[in-house]
């Protein structure tokens, strides 16, 4: 009998896909995924599809992308770009794992995202599932955070689970540099803090030319039974060019340990390679290697299947070459049929087919395997199969009938020997029969373990999670389903067309079970239709007046469900008459908005309706008949025909027409302002033309009622201006900015280049002086005269002009004293007589080494010579020092030439 059935439907490559319900798998064409190679797909346990990823966009069961199920931080060229987990303890929340490509060769952006997950519900969206609000793209750290090199990949592309040995938590491991990460998955959620295993192998990034991380390709894989890790690294140097640069694969296999999650030992099985996929036996004891072979050029010339005996103390020693083949090296992965499928294709072929490990357990040849024997029947293989936890696949024990109240059915799986074992049910009882049925007293979760014995040798329990779960709850006798007999041609016949969903909330009792609806002609339908495909559809008309149909209310992602008898009774429909809806054309663009709750209210206010009694609007007829598309709230459309239907207690009442028309309204803007504090005060009206003023009601953030009012002070005036004949309405702000008087506070002048500068970044108008000349808005003057000078500054709007007068001083750069009559003395420009307090000014010199040489008064002196104490000095760079008042103090130096 097969294992748990969670990992029954496959969707991989190019819209291929594969069901294992059968005895022999049948190939599936009804998929939208296409990927080179990440890809996961999840069934519930009866082997229903739940839904599928590439590790960027979610697929839910019937082929249609979730809500929110897209942007995942995957990617489909990442070796296993996903992996999904069942939440532990629920049966309607997964976790998706993502892992990012670890490189920039094909990515749309330069970010490298790493490992993030994404909770998915499969009790919102009517039971398609959708993600879980806040529990997208979380991010969890598989580097450290304080190396850029590392912060930089983040991770490789490998991704494996396993169960913990609990039975019920999960391990999900991965890898980066030289250390492996395994997150706990429990009943609490996805704990962000991994155990981290630090071994000997170190596998940097290695980007090749074209910006492919060559280190990060391969799989990673536990095995069934949490004991053994083996990881392919396709490279671990980026090879040399002369000899091929596809040869410093490896394929390593360590010790897992699935209580604490960490992993040790390391023992390398495959050297100088180019190895992809791995997957281990049924029983753990196999290794399955699949490992391209290129020359020196790095054209392919053949690829190898390998096996390699895991229970051996010498594992590398132990490789067989199960096959050596044109098919170059895809995926492995087990099925719940005990077989591994391998992923791949002929060079310059397509993949239509799987080969397969017909019998994994066995050694050598005796494996079975036959190359491309399983026809995908047009979809096409390319590199990936979708991962699975590993322990799904656990040859152990397995059970049925999870209902409360059912008798549950446990057996053994195992092809292990044994003479005796022992069943711990995880309530208190237990069992010695090899086959056993056991009814619980209560719904819930339940740790049930097998312990095996043989020769007086007990074998470590095998330990598995069930969730034992209650009936729907539903109400008892038969619910009237009641549709009015009207817009079909033959109404008051008795005969018309409902929509059964409508009886949903009415027949589930408790709005906390997460289940799914299915309707049915009889029991015995509802009963025999295990996959829930054969259901009337939900639009359904009815074939005789007071027909019976049968409604079965199943609990998602069990088997256990309910029925109620539903019956289907019509009734005439009341005239709810003709309503009329105005609608605010704010940008004549014939369309506007309508507000249907008032609306709603009013319609139930005329028809004098009781809170039970329901009011909903609809675009079409058909749709208002149905029940389907309400409309709520505020409604954008053109002038159109809504129509509306009354429910009471959930049942057709009547119908009736609103028509919706639209008033234009003014084009109304927001306004600004500019003025001087002399406009004070000042008047400012809605902007409403002045033939429309009373037409409309006005209300100001001031209090006041009219279109205009008076402000005395700069501010932001909101004014609602709203129309009662449309009731629409329009808020403007009016906003009233005083200009900003200039303040001059200083200048900076370097040589004959000034800077004024001011009191704010406000634009100012600047002239230099002629009040009356032409004004700049540029704050700087270039090669202005020695001398004093006044500048001019305005505001934009002129309010007001202040100046302020400035001195351009001028130091001369060199001089030359050798008496030629030209530069002879250096002194001081651009100062006048008059404008200075001649007995404080004074120009100080010193020569490069601060050493004192002469000062002097540079307005009645001709100024320095060269001379210190009668003495021409070197020529050479002197400093001076000048004071002009006590906020201004002129430092610099010149040269001295000769």
């Amino acid at each position: 009998m097969f294992a748990q059935k969670e990992s029954t439907n496959w969707y991989f490559g190019n819209g291929a896909g594969l069901n294992f319900n059968s005895e022999t798998p049948t190939p599936l064409l009804d998929g939208e995924l296409i990927t080179n190679e990440g890809c996961a797909t999840i069934s519930d346990p009866n082997g229903n599809l739940l839904f599928y990823t590439d590790g960027v966009t979610v697929w839910d069961r019937i082929h249609n992308i979730m809500p929110n199920g897209q942007s995942l931080k995957g990617h489909s060229s990442s070796t296993e770009s996903s992996l999904i987990i069942p939440k532990p303890g629920s049966q309607s929340r997964f976790y998706i794992f993502t892992i990012d490509q670890p490189s920039y060769y094909l990515k749309d952006n330069n970010t490298i995202e790493g490992l993030n997950y994404t909770e998915i519900d499969l009790s919102l969206n009517s039971g398609y599932g959708d993600v879980v609000e806040g529990m997208k793209n979380i991010h969890l750290i598989t580097y450290d955070e304080n190396d850029s090199f590392e912060n930089k990949y983040k991770s490789t592309e490998k991704i494996t689970a396993v169960t913990h040995s609990d039975g019920s938590s999960i391990w999900v491991t991965t890898y980066f540099m030289n250390k492996f990460y395994s997150f706990m998955v429990d009943d609490a959620g996805v704990d962000p803090s991994p155990k981290i295993s630090a071994v000997s192998q170190l596998v940097s990034p290695i980007l090749n030319d074209e910006g492919a991380n060559i280190t990060a390709i391969g799989y990673i894989k536990i095995s069934p039974n949490g004991k053994k890790i083996a990881i392919a690294h396709s490279s671990t140097s980026a090879g040399s060019p002369r000899s091929g640069t596809k040869k410093s694969g490896k394929v390593l296999i360590y010790d897992f340990n699935n209580i604490t999650g960490l992993v040790s030992g390391q023992e390398e099985v495959l050297s100088n390679a180019y190895p992809y996929g791995l997957e281990f036996s049924p029983n753990s004891k196999l290794l399955y290697v699949t490992n391209s072979i290129f020359d020196d050029d790095d054209v392919f010339v053949n690829c190898e299947l390998l096996q390699y005996n895991t229970e051996s103390s010498n594992i590398s020693n132990t490789k067989s070459i199960v096959s050596s083949s044109q098919n170059i090296a895809g995926a492995l992965q087990l099925g719940i049929d005990g077989k591994i499928y391998r992923a791949g294709y002929k060079v310059f072929s397509k993949g239509l087919s799987l080969s397969v490990i017909n019998k994994p357990n066995e050694i050598g040849s005796l494996c079975n395997y036959s190359e491309n024997s399983l026809s995908l029947a047009g979809g096409e293989a390319k590199l990936g199969l979708p991962p699975f936890i590993q322990s799904l696949f656990l040859y152990s024990f397995d059970y049925e009938y999870t209902c409360f109240g059912d008798n549950t059915h446990f057996f053994i799986t195992s092809d292990d020997l044994y003479d005796s074992v022992l069943w711990d049910f995880g309530d208190g009882q237990s069992s010695t029969d090899d086959e056993v049925y056991h009814v619980y007293d209560f719904p819930g979760v339940y740790l049930v373990s097998l312990k095996m014995t043989l020769n007086g040798v007990e074998r470590e329990p095998l330990i598995k999670e069930i969730i034992i779960s209650e009936m729907p709850e539903v109400m008892n006798g038969v619910y009237d389903l009641i549709q009015c007999d009207s817009f079909d041609g033959e109404p008051y016949d008795n005969i018309t067309t409902f929509n059964l969903q409508l009886a949903n909330d009415a027949i589930c009792l408790n709005n906390n079970d997460d289940v799914q609806v299915f309707y049915y002609h009889s029991i015995l339908e509802a009963e025999s239709d295990t996959l829930n495909v054969n259901t009337i559809d939900n639009i359904y008309r009815n074939e005789y007046i007071d027909e019976l149909v049968y409604a079965k209310v199943l609990k998602t992602n069990t088997e256990c469900y309910s029925i109620v008898n539903i019956r289907l009774k019509t009734t005439e429909p009341f005239d709810i008459g003709h309503y009329n809806l105005i609608g605010c054309d704010l940008e004549n663009s014939n369309s506007g908005y309508f507000d249907l709750s008032e609306k709603r209210y009013e319609i139930s206010l005329d028809l004098n309706l009781h809170s039970y009694e329901q009011i909903t609007f609809h675009e079409s007829e058909y749709e208002a008949v149905m029940g389907l598309n309400s409309l709520y709230g505020i409604y954008s459309s053109s002038e159109a025909t809504l129509y509306i239907r009354v429910e009471s207690e959930n049942t057709c009442y009547g119908f009736g027409i609103l028509n919706l028309s639209l008033n234009s309204f003014p084009q109304i803007d927001n306004q600004i302002f500019n003025v001087c504090s002399v406009d004070f005060p000042l008047l400012i009206n809605s902007g409403i033309p002045d033939n429309l003023i009373s037409n409309y009601f006005y209300k100001w953030s001031t209090n006041e009622s009219s279109n205009e009012i008076l402000v005395n002070e700069p501010g932001v005036y909101e004014v609602l201006v709203y129309n009662e004949a449309s009731n629409c309405e329009v808020a403007v702000n009016i906003t009233v900015v005083e200009n900003e008087v200039p303040e001059i506070i200083g200048f900076d002048i370097d040589d004959h280049n000034v800077v004024v500068n001011v009191n704010s970044e406000n634009n100012f108008l600047f002239s230099i002086d002629n009040i009356y000349g032409i004004y700049q808005e540029s704050n700087i003057f270039l090669n202005i005269p020695s001398g004093i000078h006044e500048v001019f500054v305005k505001d934009l709007n002129s309010c007001e002009i202040i100046s302020k007068t400035f001195n351009v001083i001028g130091f001369p750069k060199f001089f030359t004293p050798n008496n030629d009559g030209v530069n002879d003395n250096w002194n001081v420009y651009g100062l006048e007589e008059g404008q200075l307090n001649i007995d404080q000014l004074l120009v100080s010199i010193y020569d490069r080494y601060g050493n004192f040489i002469i000062s002097f008064n540079p307005i009645n002196s001709i100024g320095w010579n060269g001379n210190y104490l009668g003495t021409q000095l070197n020529a050479d760079d002197y400093w001076y020092n000048m004071k002009l008042s006590d906020s201004e103090v002129y430092r610099g130096h010149f040269s001295l030439k000769r």
